[in-house]
């Protein structure tokens, strides 16, 4: 995949860049991350490609994704674009692989800009750095990747692990102990992992894209303090969920916190879901998981006996019987290897019966087949404009027109993307009454 923005004559009329994000929900950081990115890149407009009805730690979205569309349009997007479910629930590879080559296709993007936890100049570069070593990684990492699994480690840790023994080894030995404590910190961060990520994808698709930095300011990824301003989404939503249950925030309580935390707009939105109690997470969805769950195996167990299954998958038909919701269940899968979140994706997968064939048919595109448009603001014409003219995949804004000009691959993946917001409308329905227009009557959010 290549860019050809520079062959078009794109950057002579205008600087668009791009920000790959879930907004689960929108808070005062990404209001930052938006005001800064259009410093940084002189932006006339901002594109943000967002995860659909369900996010990347195997989980559903808070809030529907049209009204996540509208708190980015409402604080500083111009354009906003669905994130493929596939690449959406994938890894952090396949996450921001989605994302990198779907901005880059648009034809119009110069730069994408991104969040780190990075406190100094040398952060930064060595943040660089590690994108160049993980997109082409030495043949001694993968041996050494291998031993930090066998003594426990789940993947995300033996991989920070693997990479310090590695370019320690290239190094001879001889780095010193201040850039080894430098690795470890900055490979701790999830956000420094995207961050890496999208470097490395853009790296490994030779693609033009400018990578601008935004230091993080306020909590980290997995920080549960709300008591700050630039809380994170992680700290909101399990606020929001204590007592497993929207019932035991106290809605004077709530309306408190996201005063400080998130813009006025978007406190309304949540206080109207909490109201109507249309906040979703995994265990909404354990039943429909279960009956998945329990088909497939019924299926697999009638069909070859000698096939081969994964030691998950094979700890999942062992655990079934004691099913009792999403979240304990993924617990009751967990081990050393596997984190919670890894087998959350996979059984999310599985509930949307996202199979080999729509994996390769998603990884032929890298993961991204088409630009669907959920919103974008009024003054951003131009940039439709331009978009329509210079975008090498097709863009939808209304898919039931615009599904049968796509080819059958991007069907089968338009298909999926429906089908994912099928489900969660209906679990949203069936929780709370509200019913939702299905995705091909969803008008875009237009402000």
């Amino acid at each position: 995949m290549t860019n050809n923005q520079k062959d078009s004559g794109v950057l002579d009329t205008m600087n668009v860049t791009g920000i790959i994000a879930e907004y689960n929900p929108f808070h005062n950081g990404h209001a930052f991350h938006i005001e800064e990115t259009r410093k940084n890149t002189n932006a006339d407009y901002c594109i943000a490609v967002i995860s659909g009805s369900f996010v990347q730690r195997g989980a559903p979205a808070l809030v529907n994704k049209y009204d996540r569309t509208k708190m980015a349009l409402e604080h500083g997007i111009d354009l906003v674009i669905e994130l493929p479910v596939i690449a959406a629930t994938s890894s952090a590879e396949t996450f921001a692989q989605g994302g990198v080559c779907l901005l880059d296709s648009l034809g119009v993007v110069s730069h994408i800009s991104f969040g780190a936890e990075v406190n100094t100049t040398s952060d930064i570069d060595m943040l660089d750095k590690l994108a160049d070593f993980f997109a082409f990684e030495p043949p001694a990492f993968q041996k050494y990747l291998d031993l930090e699994l066998k003594s426990g480690c789940s993947f995300p840790a033996a991989r920070a692990k693997a990479a310090v023994l590695c370019l320690q080894q290239m190094a001879f030995d001889s780095m010193n102990t201040d850039t080894v404590a430098q690795l470890v910190q900055l490979l701790a961060s999830p956000n420094n992992i995207l961050a890496i990520e999208y470097m490395k994808a853009i790296r490994r698709q030779n693609l033009k894209l400018t990578p601008s930095v935004v230091t993080r300011n306020g909590a980290g990824y997995h920080d549960t303090d709300t008591d700050t301003e630039l809380a994170s989404a992680s700290a909101l939503r399990k606020f929001i969920f204590q007592d497993n249950s929207c019932q035991g925030t106290d809605s004077e309580v709530l309306n408190q916190m996201l005063t400080r935390t998130v813009p006025d707009s978007v406190r309304e939105l949540l206080l109207n879901a909490y109201k109507t109690h249309a906040f979703l997470q995994e265990d909404d969805f354990s039943d429909l998981l279960y009956y998945e769950l329990r088909r497939k195996f019924l299926r697999s167990a009638s069909s070859d006996p000698d096939t081969e299954c994964s030691d998950l998958e094979k700890r999942i038909a062992n655990n079934l019987e004691t099913f009792t919701c999403w979240s304990d269940f993924v617990s009751d899968l967990k081990t050393k290897n596997q984190t919670y979140t890894a087998i959350s994706r996979h059984l999310l997968h599985a509930f949307l019966g996202i199979d080999a064939e729509l994996l390769a048919a998603a990884k032929n595109c890298h993961y991204a087949p088409y630009a669907r448009i959920l919103g974008f603001r009024k003054d951003a014409s131009p940039l439709l404009k331009e978009l329509q003219e210079h975008s090498q995949i097709p863009l939808l804004r209304k898919i039931a027109k615009e599904r049968q000009s796509l080819t059958p691959e991007q069907q089968q993946l338009l298909d999926l993307d429906v089908y994912a917001s099928d489900l969660y409308n209906r679990i949203l329905f069936s929780k709370t009454g509200i019913q939702r227009k299905n995705e091909y009557r969803q008008p875009l959010i237009i402000l």
